[in-house]
């Protein structure tokens, strides 16, 4: 991610439309978004119907020879912008098959009251490396940049990003299979319809899904915008790379206080503190001119917004049954891998005329304020609290309800 987009910024540096920066950033986000919006369901229908770890054995090697390609092409500076665009575009297809498989298989390998802490977990272990990462990322493309021109330096990254697929699929393969969920007898469309009806059913999920896909829009796109806001600041590739660093130290923390929240009862109150919190984290960064204190207010955003993200994760995976859970956790993936491209796309071709960082501070404004009408209009929301949706008895089984009726989508909340 560090990478891309210290690319594209360059890219328009190399082109002779610096001033594009953002809205070059904004395509890039329109190309992973197609493929997202379009497969993602399907995804989920495939989490539900085949053996979970194999689909997660195909994406990650697929996702691997596409990391090596997009090397190949920057460490022979034949890198364009459509080349970016293309390969983002196969990685958003890939991801839409991966993110809702990856998702769903949790609740299978915990018992259901460590399901919280294991999607910390999860999530610690996802953004810890964007402590990290940036940073090293940073001190390379320093190095390389003096003996190669950047766009060719940024290529060493795109390298080392392809071989660490091969770990993760090592520890896949380490593992046992993880069965199929769902029935098989019914159409790809029905399967999808099902989901959506239980999510448009299940008032929690529902707000939960449309808050999530808000935040995708006018919150989370702040990270892929950082490299622009850098060069409004004036900032290099350094700089840039403890932004992202302050960031994920911010993200690692949310992740892991979200993991050791497994005996808080009153999430829903939770969930909403933290989605106004990142509004306002957001606002205050976006204000800022000063690197000084745009860290910690980075590290702000980033810790809320992954209290907030993994809360709302929190709901869908355990207000779900086993049998849909594919279904439900696809659509938070079409929010991850759909919407999110384009709210970068609205936000960076909207900060290309008015500045990302005025942009960037109507989004915080926007998203807190329709978080507090939420808590205020919605008490289903507000008095959410860790009961699980659905007991497990070898399937996920409704606590008041037989077995049938949960199958059929009917239960009450």
């Amino acid at each position: 991610m560090f990478g891309q987009g210290y690319l594209v910024v360059q890219l328009a540096v190399r082109d002779g439309v610096p001033q594009l920066a953002p809205f070059y950033i904004g395509l890039v986000g329109l190309a992973r978004a197609v493929p997202g919006l379009t497969f993602g369901l399907f995804g989920g229908v495939a989490a539900d119907r085949a053996d979970r770890r194999n689909i997660l054995l195909v994406t990650q090697c697929l996702a691997a020879a596409s990391a090596a390609v997009l090397a190949l092409l920057t460490l022979t500076g034949r890198i364009d912008i459509i080349h970016v665009l293309m390969l983002g575009a196969i990685n958003s297809l890939i991801f839409s098959f991966d993110a809702p498989t990856r998702q769903s298989m949790v609740p299978r390998l915990v018992p259901e009251r460590d399901l919280m802490s294991a999607i910390g977990l999860n999530s610690a272990a996802f953004n810890g490396p964007q402590i990290f990462g940036p940073v090293i990322g940073g001190l390379i493309l320093g190095a390389l940049g003096s003996v190669m021109p950047p766009i060719n330096a940024i290529g060493a990254l795109f390298g080392i990003n392809a071989f660490g697929y091969l770990a993760t699929v090592g520890a896949l393969l380490l593992m046992a299979p993880v069965p199929a969920a769902a029935r098989r007898d019914t159409s790809v469309l029905r399967s999808v319809r099902e989901g959506l009806g239980y999510i448009r059913r299940e008032p929690v999920i529902r707000w939960a899904v449309l808050l999530v896909a808000l935040s995708a829009v006018a919150g989370r796109p702040y990270i892929q915008l950082l490299p622009a806001v850098a060069h409004d600041l004036d900032l290099g590739a350094v700089q840039l790379s403890w932004m992202f660093a302050a960031s994920g130290v911010g993200a690692f923390a949310g992740s892991l206080t979200v993991a050791s929240l497994g005996n808080v009862r009153r999430r829903g109150v939770l969930f909403l503190g933290a989605a106004v919190g990142f509004g306002v984290a957001l606002t205050a960064f976006a204000t800022q001119r000063s690197l000084l204190l745009s860290l910690p207010l980075l590290a702000l955003v980033g810790f809320t917004m992954m209290v907030f993200m993994g809360l709302s994760n929190t709901f869908l995976q355990t207000r779900a049954p086993d049998h849909l859970r594919g279904r439900v956790m696809s659509v938070h993936s079409v929010l991850f891998m759909g919407v999110l491209p384009l709210g970068v796309l609205i936000l960076g071709t909207v900060g290309t005329f008015v500045g990302v960082t005025t942009t960037l501070t109507v989004s915080g404004v926007l998203l807190a304020a329709v978080t507090l009408v939420v808590a205020v209009r919605v008490p289903a929301v507000r008095r959410a609290t860790s009961q699980p949706r659905h007991r497990r008895q070898g399937a996920q089984v409704h606590p008041r309800v037989p077995h049938a009726e949960v199958r059929n989508g009917s239960a009450a909340d």
